[in-house]
Protein backbone atom coordinates (compact mmCIF):
# COMPACT_ATOMS: atom_id res chain seq x y z
CA UNK A 1 0.00 0.00 0.00
CA UNK A 2 2.85 2.62 0.82
CA UNK A 3 4.72 1.33 -2.11
CA UNK A 4 1.77 2.06 -4.26
CA UNK A 5 0.88 5.48 -2.41
CA UNK A 6 4.76 6.68 -3.02
CA UNK A 7 4.68 5.94 -6.89
CA UNK A 8 1.75 7.80 -7.20
CA UNK A 9 2.95 10.55 -5.47
CA UNK A 10 6.21 10.61 -8.02
CA UNK A 11 3.76 9.93 -10.93
CA UNK A 12 1.66 13.22 -9.97
CA UNK A 13 5.06 15.03 -9.33
CA UNK A 14 6.80 13.93 -12.71
CA UNK A 15 3.58 15.05 -14.48
CA UNK A 16 2.72 17.95 -13.00
CA UNK A 17 6.04 19.82 -14.21
CA UNK A 18 5.89 20.89 -17.75
CA UNK A 19 9.27 21.08 -19.90
CA UNK A 20 10.89 24.14 -20.18
CA UNK A 21 10.27 25.65 -23.83
CA UNK A 22 13.32 26.63 -26.49
CA UNK A 23 13.23 29.50 -28.07
CA UNK A 24 13.13 28.93 -31.87
CA UNK A 25 16.99 29.14 -33.32
CA UNK A 26 17.23 32.01 -35.78
CA UNK A 27 19.48 32.45 -38.29
CA UNK A 28 21.85 34.87 -36.67
CA UNK A 29 21.89 32.94 -33.39
CA UNK A 30 23.11 29.88 -35.68
CA UNK A 31 25.43 31.92 -37.07
CA UNK A 32 26.52 32.93 -34.19
CA UNK A 33 27.26 29.76 -32.69
CA UNK A 34 28.82 28.67 -35.81
CA UNK A 35 31.50 31.40 -35.41
CA UNK A 36 32.56 30.45 -31.62
CA UNK A 37 33.01 26.60 -32.32
CA UNK A 38 36.48 25.94 -33.86
CA UNK A 39 35.38 22.97 -35.61
CA UNK A 40 33.48 25.02 -38.11
CA UNK A 41 36.46 26.64 -38.99
CA UNK A 42 37.77 23.01 -40.31
CA UNK A 43 36.10 23.35 -43.50
CA UNK A 44 37.99 26.16 -45.37
CA UNK A 45 41.57 25.71 -45.78
CA UNK A 46 43.87 28.07 -44.47
CA UNK A 47 45.16 30.56 -46.31
CA UNK A 48 48.21 30.36 -48.20
CA UNK A 49 48.03 26.65 -47.65
CA UNK A 50 48.99 24.80 -50.97
CA UNK A 51 46.32 22.45 -52.59
CA UNK A 52 46.61 19.15 -52.86
CA UNK A 53 46.78 17.79 -56.46
CA UNK A 54 45.43 14.34 -57.38
CA UNK A 55 46.59 12.94 -60.07
CA UNK A 56 43.41 12.40 -63.00
CA UNK A 57 44.03 9.48 -64.95
CA UNK A 58 44.46 7.27 -61.87
CA UNK A 59 42.50 4.33 -59.95
CA UNK A 60 43.10 1.47 -58.22
CA UNK A 61 41.21 -0.79 -61.42
CA UNK A 62 44.13 0.26 -63.59
CA UNK A 63 46.87 -0.59 -61.20
CA UNK A 64 45.12 -4.52 -60.86
CA UNK A 65 44.79 -7.52 -61.63
CA UNK A 66 41.59 -8.79 -61.81
CA UNK A 67 40.80 -12.58 -61.09
CA UNK A 68 36.94 -14.08 -61.63
CA UNK A 69 35.31 -16.86 -61.64
CA UNK A 70 31.59 -17.45 -61.71
CA UNK A 71 30.68 -14.17 -60.77
CA UNK A 72 33.00 -13.42 -58.20
CA UNK A 73 36.00 -11.15 -58.60
CA UNK A 74 39.10 -9.75 -56.71
CA UNK A 75 41.69 -7.30 -57.32
CA UNK A 76 45.39 -8.27 -56.65
CA UNK A 77 48.19 -5.63 -57.52
CA UNK A 78 49.84 -5.84 -60.95
CA UNK A 79 53.12 -8.04 -60.42
CA UNK A 80 51.18 -9.98 -57.76
CA UNK A 81 50.46 -13.24 -60.65
CA UNK A 82 53.65 -14.74 -61.00
CA UNK A 83 53.11 -17.99 -62.15
CA UNK A 84 49.91 -18.12 -64.85
CA UNK A 85 48.99 -21.67 -66.53
CA UNK A 86 48.05 -21.16 -70.59
CA UNK A 87 44.61 -23.39 -69.34
CA UNK A 88 44.03 -20.20 -67.20
CA UNK A 89 44.60 -17.59 -68.47
CA UNK A 90 40.66 -16.71 -69.08
CA UNK A 91 40.34 -16.07 -65.18
CA UNK A 92 41.90 -12.69 -65.61
CA UNK A 93 39.72 -9.91 -67.15
CA UNK A 94 39.91 -6.14 -68.21
CA UNK A 95 37.21 -5.63 -66.03
CA UNK A 96 35.26 -6.04 -63.43
CA UNK A 97 32.04 -8.21 -63.21
CA UNK A 98 29.36 -8.86 -60.64
CA UNK A 99 30.34 -9.05 -56.70
CA UNK A 100 33.51 -7.69 -56.04
CA UNK A 101 35.16 -10.23 -53.09
CA UNK A 102 37.88 -9.29 -50.58
CA UNK A 103 41.23 -11.04 -51.45
CA UNK A 104 41.34 -14.05 -48.46
CA UNK A 105 37.37 -14.65 -49.56
CA UNK A 106 37.93 -15.26 -53.08
CA UNK A 107 41.13 -17.09 -52.06
CA UNK A 108 39.16 -19.28 -50.32
CA UNK A 109 36.13 -20.08 -52.62
CA UNK A 110 38.59 -20.27 -55.56
CA UNK A 111 41.75 -22.81 -53.82
CA UNK A 112 41.00 -25.11 -56.54
CA UNK A 113 42.64 -22.59 -59.21
CA UNK A 114 44.71 -20.76 -57.13
CA UNK A 115 47.29 -21.05 -54.81
CA UNK A 116 49.70 -18.74 -53.04
CA UNK A 117 53.40 -18.80 -51.86
CA UNK A 118 54.88 -16.65 -49.38
CA UNK A 119 57.58 -14.05 -50.32
CA UNK A 120 59.90 -11.86 -48.74
CA UNK A 121 59.69 -7.75 -49.15
CA UNK A 122 63.52 -8.44 -51.01
CA UNK A 123 61.73 -10.86 -53.52
CA UNK A 124 59.47 -8.58 -53.98
CA UNK A 125 61.68 -5.71 -54.38
CA UNK A 126 63.43 -7.91 -56.68
CA UNK A 127 67.10 -7.79 -54.80
CA UNK A 128 66.82 -11.94 -54.18
CA UNK A 129 65.36 -13.89 -56.93
CA UNK A 130 62.97 -16.60 -56.40
CA UNK A 131 64.31 -20.10 -55.34
CA UNK A 132 64.86 -22.01 -59.01
CA UNK A 133 63.50 -25.07 -57.50
CA UNK A 134 59.71 -23.27 -56.44
CA UNK A 135 59.69 -21.80 -59.88
CA UNK A 136 60.09 -25.34 -61.38
CA UNK A 137 57.17 -27.22 -58.81
CA UNK A 138 54.86 -24.05 -60.67
CA UNK A 139 55.12 -25.29 -63.86
CA UNK A 140 53.85 -28.76 -62.95
CA UNK A 141 50.69 -27.72 -61.61
CA UNK A 142 47.57 -26.23 -63.38
CA UNK A 143 46.99 -23.06 -60.43
CA UNK A 144 47.49 -19.58 -60.71
CA UNK A 145 50.35 -19.05 -58.51
CA UNK A 146 50.03 -14.88 -56.56
CA UNK A 147 52.95 -14.18 -54.45
CA UNK A 148 51.55 -12.72 -50.94
CA UNK A 149 53.47 -10.73 -48.13
CA UNK A 150 51.65 -11.70 -44.89
CA UNK A 151 48.75 -13.40 -46.64
CA UNK A 152 47.89 -10.08 -48.84
CA UNK A 153 49.18 -10.39 -52.45
CA UNK A 154 51.69 -8.27 -53.16
CA UNK A 155 53.61 -7.11 -56.53
CA UNK A 156 57.18 -8.90 -57.30
CA UNK A 157 59.35 -7.05 -59.40
CA UNK A 158 61.09 -9.41 -61.38
CA UNK A 159 65.09 -9.51 -60.57
CA UNK A 160 67.32 -8.02 -63.57
CA UNK A 161 70.81 -8.17 -64.12
CA UNK A 162 72.98 -6.83 -61.33
CA UNK A 163 74.16 -2.87 -61.78
CA UNK A 164 77.54 -3.19 -62.37
CA UNK A 165 79.69 0.17 -60.68
CA UNK A 166 81.72 0.17 -63.82
CA UNK A 167 80.23 1.91 -66.90
CA UNK A 168 80.47 0.65 -70.47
Amino acid sequence: MKITLLLSALVAHVCAEEPPLLDPLTPQALARLQQIDPLSRLDKPAAGEAKIARPQDQSIIKQSTILHNAGHWTLVPIGAVIFMPAALKARLTARPESTLLPWAEFLAKNFSWITTTEVTLAQAAGQVPLPADRVAFWARQDKIVVAVYQNGPISVRVAGPPHSATPP
